[in-house]
């Protein structure tokens, strides 16, 4: 009877969650003393909606040119991440968010969600997108372009990594998990034209944790016309699977490098 009671009030929580969540929308026409509950009421600024929103809401941004943003107000949870996505195809982030030099910072939030957005030019070797001390988190069908690195991520458990393009990056790599993620998935990505590595994993014993990323998983990536180390490049990676990826061109680079040199 008590595993009863306790299903019951499992799907009561996860049928209330999904009732109660919203739909905020961001819009170069909006201001933020609007509702944000629709286009014609959009909110002018992504930092705003990302202020607003708590477990299951999505924060739908309008094509347009808008800053980055910075996310550390609320986690999603499992049944109810919080999302920010894209209504198109040109939602574009070209300038940092408010606190660091990055296009979207997550940071020490669960369960986010980021699609769709194309994050350019971002300076001061700012990342397009950066993920640190947060977990089960999806990043996917963005594009990031000269910017300081492409994805950044570190602490980060079970983040999924897909369906990006990271190219141009000036200052690093395409694509970095770093600091003892354990079970990141990166799959179906396009990372080209970085100064350095198209995907590298570190597990910077350096720098705290275990010093290991475990159990990741690396396929159907396209990695060409990158300049130094490797196409993919793992320091401290414990058993790893990587398969169907396509790497290319790289200059002064090996196809896939496995070794331990920072972490543990």
């Amino acid at each position: 009877m008590n595993i009863m009671r306790a299903f019951i009030f499992f799907l009561f929580f996860l049928l209330t969650s999904t009732l109660y969540a919203t739909d905020y929308y961001v819009s170069n026409s909006g201001n933020n003393s609007n509702d944000g509950l629709s286009l014609t009421t959009a909110f002018l600024t992504i930092q705003f909606a990302s202020d607003q929103v708590t477990a299951g809401d999505v924060v739908y941004v309008d094509d347009g040119n808008y800053a980055g943003f910075d996310h550390r107000s609320a986690s999603g949870t499992p049944g109810a991440p919080i999302t920010f996505k894209a209504l198109s195809n040109n939602a574009v982030i070209n300038s940092s968010g408010p606190i660091r030099n990055d296009g979207i910072n997550i940071e020490t939030t669960d369960y986010i969600i980021i699609e769709g957005f194309k994050i350019n030019n971002i300076p001061n070797n700012g990342n397009g997108i950066r993920i640190v001390l947060a977990d089960n988190c999806i990043v996917r069908n963005n594009e990031s372009d000269a910017n300081g690195r492409g994805i950044f991520t570190g602490f980060t458990d079970d983040i999924l990594i897909e369906n990006n393009s990271c190219s141009n990056s000036y200052d690093e790599h395409g694509i970095y998990v770093s600091n003892s993620s354990d079970r990141p998935i990166v799959r179906y990505n396009r990372i080209f034209g970085n100064v350095n590595i198209g995907i590298h994993m570190n597990g910077d014993a350096s720098l705290g944790g275990d010093g290991i990323i475990s159990d990741a998983v690396v396929h159907h990536n396209i990695i060409y016309d990158n300049n130094l180390a490797a196409g993919i490049n793992m320091d401290g990676v414990q058993s790893p699977i990587i398969y169907n990826n396509l790497i290319y061109n790289n200059h002064f680079a090996q196809g896939i490098a496995l070794f331990q040199q920072d972490g543990a």
